[in-house]
């Protein structure tokens, strides 16, 4: 059998990481995509198939909303028990020979009374893809060289930094809405969607990775932040149950936290050291 052509770092790697170069092109360098591609085809794997313009996105579980399908019906079918039982009593009252003429005037009042519905406003909660596909980006293009040289240790983080960003994204959004009181009737369901994506990131985090020093530390660093997000989202949805104000100072300050980790992560933000010596010397 003729030797390969593909150099040795390739013929040992996965068939899965493999497929994973190839399927994430603006991650890596195209020389690197293109020699995973030749190593798949000598395997006798099937590439996939070139995905559409875009911000490309793992074929892992996206959590979204469910939209209830009957919900309109169910607002609507009260109001039309009520208009036919208006329009019997009325049709009863004018027909009846025993019925006084005096009772037909309120049942003409009452079938003149417009039927009030109130409406509930809801928010479907977002995917948040496309923003953590570029926020996925903008990490590996941090990452020192050498770290990204190994592109095993890479794919993995990159993989654990999109579950971050997709439980941040979502996590922040509902602050938002508890900072301004927009929540509506779904923030319940929707925090327990978040807590999901959450718990997705810790339960991987708890494995080794086997990754650079500079990854495991920005890891910590995510975990540090999904951790103070999940404590104020616990505290967001007992507070929604008793109609209580949901944000306070002390969960504005652990909101202001996480979002500095993340900006750290991003290289927007430095932790400032803690002050020393008496205060009344500063």
């Amino acid at each position: 059998m003729a030797a390969s052509s593909a150099p040795d770092s390739f013929l040992q790697k996965p068939t899965e990481e493999l497929l994973f170069l190839v399927q994430h092109p603006e991650l890596y360098h195209p020389s690197v995509v293109a020699e995973a591609g030749r190593e798949l085809r000598r395997r006798g794997t099937s590439l996939p198939p070139t995905p559409a313009p875009g911000p490309a996105a793992t074929p892992e579980p996206v959590y979204h909303e469910p939209e209830p399908a009957a919900a309109g019906m169910a607002r609507w079918w009260p109001a039309g028990v009520l208009a036919a039982a208006v329009l019997g009593l009325g049709w009863w009252g004018l027909h009846s020979p025993t019925a006084p003429a005096a009772t037909s005037a309120p049942v003409a009042a009452k079938k003149a009374e417009p039927i009030v519905l109130e409406a509930v406003k809801t928010e479907r909660l977002p995917d948040f893809e496309a923003k953590t596909a570029a926020q996925v980006a903008e990490l590996r293009r941090l990452l020192p060289a050498a770290d990204r040289a190994d592109t095993t240790a890479t794919g993995r983080y990159l993989r654990m930094a999109r579950r971050y960003w997709l439980a941040e994204n979502a996590a922040a959004h509902l602050t938002s809405q508890a900072r301004t009181g927009a929540v509506t009737a779904v923030f319940p369901g929707q925090v327990d969607l978040t807590q999901e994506r959450i718990a997705w990131f810790m339960r991987a985090k708890a494995y080794n990775q086997h990754l650079t020093a500079t990854m495991e530390e920005r890891l910590n660093l995510m975990q540090q932040g999904l951790k103070l997000r999940r404590s104020s989202l616990q505290v967001f949805k007992s507070r929604y149950e008793a109609q209580m104000q949901l944000m306070d100072p002390q969960e504005e300050k652990l909101h202001q936290e996480a979002t500095g980790l993340a900006e750290e992560l991003r290289g927007h933000y430095q932790r400032k050291q803690p002050l020393r010596g008496n205060i009344t010397e500063l």
